[in-house]
Protein backbone atom coordinates (compact mmCIF):
# COMPACT_ATOMS: atom_id res chain seq x y z
CA UNK A 1 0.00 0.00 0.00
CA UNK A 2 1.42 3.35 -1.06
CA UNK A 3 0.43 5.10 2.17
CA UNK A 4 2.92 3.11 4.26
CA UNK A 5 5.75 5.41 5.30
CA UNK A 6 9.25 4.52 4.15
CA UNK A 7 10.56 1.43 2.40
CA UNK A 8 11.76 -1.99 3.42
CA UNK A 9 8.30 -3.48 3.89
CA UNK A 10 8.11 -7.21 3.07
CA UNK A 11 4.78 -8.73 2.11
CA UNK A 12 3.57 -11.47 4.45
CA UNK A 13 1.62 -14.31 2.90
CA UNK A 14 -1.33 -15.75 4.80
CA UNK A 15 -4.61 -14.79 6.45
CA UNK A 16 -8.22 -14.97 5.37
CA UNK A 17 -9.44 -11.42 5.90
CA UNK A 18 -8.54 -10.08 2.46
CA UNK A 19 -6.29 -7.38 3.95
CA UNK A 20 -2.66 -7.14 2.86
CA UNK A 21 -0.03 -7.68 5.53
CA UNK A 22 3.55 -6.41 5.48
CA UNK A 23 6.45 -6.66 7.92
CA UNK A 24 9.44 -4.42 8.58
CA UNK A 25 11.66 -5.37 11.49
CA UNK A 26 9.53 -5.86 14.57
CA UNK A 27 6.43 -4.18 13.15
CA UNK A 28 3.56 -5.58 11.13
CA UNK A 29 1.32 -3.45 8.92
CA UNK A 30 -2.15 -4.70 8.00
CA UNK A 31 -3.51 -2.63 5.12
CA UNK A 32 -6.96 -2.37 3.59
CA UNK A 33 -8.85 -0.47 0.93
CA UNK A 34 -11.49 2.14 1.74
CA UNK A 35 -14.15 -0.55 1.99
CA UNK A 36 -12.29 -2.29 4.82
CA UNK A 37 -11.49 0.73 7.00
CA UNK A 38 -14.33 0.24 9.49
CA UNK A 39 -13.41 -3.41 10.03
CA UNK A 40 -9.70 -2.65 10.40
CA UNK A 41 -10.48 0.21 12.80
CA UNK A 42 -12.40 -2.30 14.90
CA UNK A 43 -9.37 -4.58 14.98
CA UNK A 44 -7.20 -1.63 16.02
CA UNK A 45 -9.49 -0.95 18.97
CA UNK A 46 -9.46 -4.60 19.99
CA UNK A 47 -5.66 -4.85 19.81
CA UNK A 48 -5.37 -1.77 22.01
CA UNK A 49 -7.91 -3.06 24.50
CA UNK A 50 -6.36 -6.53 24.74
CA UNK A 51 -2.93 -5.03 25.39
CA UNK A 52 -4.32 -3.51 28.59
CA UNK A 53 -5.63 -6.80 29.97
CA UNK A 54 -2.30 -8.51 30.59
CA UNK A 55 -3.05 -11.19 27.99
CA UNK A 56 0.03 -11.39 25.74
CA UNK A 57 -0.49 -10.08 22.25
CA UNK A 58 0.45 -7.29 19.88
CA UNK A 59 0.40 -3.57 20.68
CA UNK A 60 -0.71 -0.74 18.42
CA UNK A 61 2.23 1.23 17.00
CA UNK A 62 0.40 3.53 14.61
CA UNK A 63 -2.79 4.02 12.63
CA UNK A 64 -2.64 5.52 9.14
CA UNK A 65 -5.79 6.49 7.28
CA UNK A 66 -6.12 8.19 3.91
CA UNK A 67 -8.49 8.51 0.99
CA UNK A 68 -7.09 5.26 -0.40
CA UNK A 69 -7.49 3.08 2.69
CA UNK A 70 -5.87 2.48 6.05
CA UNK A 71 -3.01 0.66 7.74
CA UNK A 72 -2.80 -0.73 11.25
CA UNK A 73 0.77 -1.01 12.53
CA UNK A 74 1.38 -3.35 15.45
CA UNK A 75 4.31 -4.89 17.25
CA UNK A 76 5.32 -8.43 16.33
CA UNK A 77 4.53 -11.10 18.91
CA UNK A 78 7.62 -13.28 19.44
CA UNK A 79 7.51 -16.90 18.38
CA UNK A 80 6.10 -18.91 15.49
CA UNK A 81 2.50 -19.57 14.61
CA UNK A 82 0.93 -22.78 15.80
CA UNK A 83 0.31 -23.76 12.20
CA UNK A 84 4.08 -23.98 11.67
CA UNK A 85 4.69 -26.30 14.62
CA UNK A 86 4.50 -30.09 14.61
CA UNK A 87 1.92 -31.72 16.86
CA UNK A 88 2.80 -31.07 20.49
CA UNK A 89 0.99 -31.99 23.69
CA UNK A 90 3.04 -29.42 25.59
CA UNK A 91 2.07 -26.66 23.16
CA UNK A 92 -1.59 -27.74 23.37
CA UNK A 93 -1.48 -27.52 27.17
CA UNK A 94 0.06 -24.04 27.01
CA UNK A 95 -2.56 -23.02 24.46
CA UNK A 96 -5.29 -24.19 26.82
CA UNK A 97 -3.81 -21.98 29.52
CA UNK A 98 -3.77 -18.77 27.50
CA UNK A 99 -7.27 -19.36 26.12
CA UNK A 100 -8.51 -19.98 29.66
CA UNK A 101 -6.84 -16.75 30.80
CA UNK A 102 -8.58 -14.80 28.03
CA UNK A 103 -11.93 -16.35 28.92
CA UNK A 104 -11.43 -15.33 32.54
CA UNK A 105 -11.12 -11.62 31.72
CA UNK A 106 -14.26 -10.06 33.24
CA UNK A 107 -16.88 -9.56 30.54
CA UNK A 108 -17.89 -6.29 32.19
CA UNK A 109 -14.50 -4.90 31.15
CA UNK A 110 -14.89 -5.82 27.47
CA UNK A 111 -16.57 -3.24 25.23
CA UNK A 112 -16.87 -5.60 22.26
CA UNK A 113 -19.53 -8.17 21.46
CA UNK A 114 -19.69 -11.03 19.01
CA UNK A 115 -23.32 -12.04 19.31
CA UNK A 116 -24.34 -15.34 17.81
CA UNK A 117 -27.30 -13.64 16.09
CA UNK A 118 -24.86 -11.38 14.26
CA UNK A 119 -22.56 -14.25 13.29
CA UNK A 120 -25.39 -16.43 11.97
CA UNK A 121 -26.61 -13.41 10.03
CA UNK A 122 -23.15 -13.09 8.54
CA UNK A 123 -23.20 -16.80 7.66
CA UNK A 124 -26.59 -16.32 6.05
CA UNK A 125 -25.19 -13.60 3.83
CA UNK A 126 -22.28 -15.82 2.78
CA UNK A 127 -24.66 -18.69 1.99
CA UNK A 128 -27.11 -16.49 0.04
CA UNK A 129 -24.26 -15.15 -2.09
CA UNK A 130 -23.06 -18.68 -2.79
CA UNK A 131 -19.51 -17.99 -1.60
CA UNK A 132 -19.07 -20.49 1.25
CA UNK A 133 -15.41 -21.49 1.52
CA UNK A 134 -15.46 -25.26 0.85
CA UNK A 135 -12.03 -25.81 2.43
CA UNK A 136 -13.51 -24.89 5.82
CA UNK A 137 -16.17 -27.59 5.63
CA UNK A 138 -15.75 -31.21 6.68
CA UNK A 139 -16.06 -33.92 4.02
CA UNK A 140 -19.51 -34.71 5.39
CA UNK A 141 -20.70 -31.10 5.27
CA UNK A 142 -19.54 -30.69 1.67
CA UNK A 143 -22.16 -33.28 0.65
CA UNK A 144 -24.97 -31.10 2.04
CA UNK A 145 -26.22 -27.90 0.35
CA UNK A 146 -25.10 -24.87 2.39
CA UNK A 147 -28.72 -23.75 2.66
CA UNK A 148 -29.57 -26.96 4.54
CA UNK A 149 -26.55 -26.58 6.81
CA UNK A 150 -27.65 -23.05 7.63
CA UNK A 151 -31.22 -24.17 8.26
CA UNK A 152 -29.91 -26.73 10.73
CA UNK A 153 -28.10 -23.99 12.63
CA UNK A 154 -31.26 -21.89 12.82
CA UNK A 155 -33.16 -24.91 14.12
CA UNK A 156 -30.74 -25.22 17.04
CA UNK A 157 -30.16 -21.51 17.62
CA UNK A 158 -32.66 -20.96 20.45
CA UNK A 159 -31.39 -23.97 22.41
CA UNK A 160 -27.75 -23.02 21.92
CA UNK A 161 -28.42 -19.43 23.01
CA UNK A 162 -30.20 -20.66 26.15
CA UNK A 163 -27.07 -22.60 27.16
CA UNK A 164 -24.58 -19.84 26.32
CA UNK A 165 -21.75 -19.20 28.77
CA UNK A 166 -20.55 -15.73 27.79
CA UNK A 167 -16.85 -14.89 28.06
CA UNK A 168 -14.32 -12.76 26.19
CA UNK A 169 -13.56 -14.82 23.07
CA UNK A 170 -10.80 -14.50 20.50
CA UNK A 171 -13.34 -15.03 17.75
CA UNK A 172 -10.97 -16.67 15.25
CA UNK A 173 -9.20 -19.19 17.46
CA UNK A 174 -7.19 -21.09 14.87
CA UNK A 175 -3.61 -22.30 15.40
CA UNK A 176 -1.89 -19.68 13.18
CA UNK A 177 -3.34 -16.94 15.43
CA UNK A 178 -1.44 -18.22 18.47
CA UNK A 179 2.33 -17.83 18.70
CA UNK A 180 4.69 -20.23 20.45
CA UNK A 181 8.32 -20.25 21.57
CA UNK A 182 9.75 -22.96 19.26
CA UNK A 183 12.13 -24.17 21.98
CA UNK A 184 9.93 -24.24 25.09
CA UNK A 185 6.62 -24.64 23.18
CA UNK A 186 5.06 -22.10 25.54
CA UNK A 187 2.35 -19.92 24.00
CA UNK A 188 3.75 -16.39 23.70
CA UNK A 189 0.61 -14.54 22.64
CA UNK A 190 -2.28 -14.18 20.23
CA UNK A 191 -2.77 -12.15 17.06
CA UNK A 192 -5.51 -11.29 14.53
CA UNK A 193 -8.10 -10.32 17.09
CA UNK A 194 -10.46 -8.54 14.72
CA UNK A 195 -13.32 -10.84 15.78
CA UNK A 196 -12.64 -10.58 19.51
CA UNK A 197 -15.69 -10.00 21.67
CA UNK A 198 -18.10 -11.37 24.24
CA UNK A 199 -19.47 -14.71 23.05
CA UNK A 200 -20.17 -18.25 24.20
CA UNK A 201 -16.84 -19.84 25.18
CA UNK A 202 -17.70 -22.68 22.80
CA UNK A 203 -17.20 -20.33 19.86
CA UNK A 204 -13.46 -20.54 20.58
CA UNK A 205 -13.35 -24.09 21.90
CA UNK A 206 -15.14 -25.62 18.92
CA UNK A 207 -12.66 -24.13 16.48
CA UNK A 208 -9.66 -25.04 18.61
CA UNK A 209 -10.86 -28.62 18.95
CA UNK A 210 -11.19 -28.90 15.19
CA UNK A 211 -7.77 -27.34 14.63
CA UNK A 212 -6.00 -29.64 17.08
CA UNK A 213 -7.61 -32.69 15.51
CA UNK A 214 -7.23 -31.65 11.87
CA UNK A 215 -3.87 -29.86 11.93
CA UNK A 216 -2.02 -31.63 14.75
CA UNK A 217 -3.92 -34.94 14.70
CA UNK A 218 -4.26 -34.73 18.47
CA UNK A 219 -7.12 -35.98 20.59
CA UNK A 220 -8.65 -32.72 21.82
CA UNK A 221 -10.04 -34.37 24.95
CA UNK A 222 -6.87 -33.61 26.92
CA UNK A 223 -6.86 -30.02 25.69
CA UNK A 224 -10.43 -29.48 26.86
CA UNK A 225 -9.66 -31.15 30.20
CA UNK A 226 -6.60 -28.94 30.72
CA UNK A 227 -8.75 -25.94 29.85
CA UNK A 228 -11.18 -27.05 32.56
CA UNK A 229 -13.95 -28.69 30.57
CA UNK A 230 -14.03 -32.37 31.42
CA UNK A 231 -17.54 -32.92 30.03
CA UNK A 232 -17.92 -30.67 26.96
CA UNK A 233 -21.26 -29.96 25.30
CA UNK A 234 -21.12 -31.86 22.00
CA UNK A 235 -24.03 -29.92 20.52
CA UNK A 236 -22.34 -26.56 20.97
CA UNK A 237 -18.98 -27.89 19.73
CA UNK A 238 -20.60 -28.96 16.47
CA UNK A 239 -22.85 -25.89 16.20
CA UNK A 240 -20.06 -23.34 16.55
CA UNK A 241 -17.66 -25.19 14.31
CA UNK A 242 -20.21 -25.23 11.50
CA UNK A 243 -21.21 -21.63 12.18
CA UNK A 244 -17.58 -20.52 11.85
CA UNK A 245 -17.16 -22.54 8.66
CA UNK A 246 -20.16 -20.85 7.04
CA UNK A 247 -19.17 -17.34 8.11
CA UNK A 248 -16.10 -17.06 5.87
CA UNK A 249 -16.57 -16.05 2.24
CA UNK A 250 -14.28 -17.62 -0.34
CA UNK A 251 -12.21 -14.99 -2.13
CA UNK A 252 -12.09 -17.28 -5.17
CA UNK A 253 -15.90 -17.35 -5.42
CA UNK A 254 -16.63 -13.67 -4.80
Amino acid sequence: MDFLVGGGWERVVGGESGAEVFRRGGVYAKCCSVEGIAELRGERDRVGWLAGTGIPGAEVVDWIESEGGAALLTTAVPGVGGGELPASRRAADSLAGIVKALHEVPVAECPFERRVDDVIGQAGDVVRRGVVEPDFLTDEWRLVPPERLLAGLYAELAEVKAKADLVVCHGDACLPNFLFDPDTLECTGMIDVGRLGIADRYADLALLKAQLEDEWALDATEFLTTYGLAEPDGQRLTFYRLLDSLSWASAALE
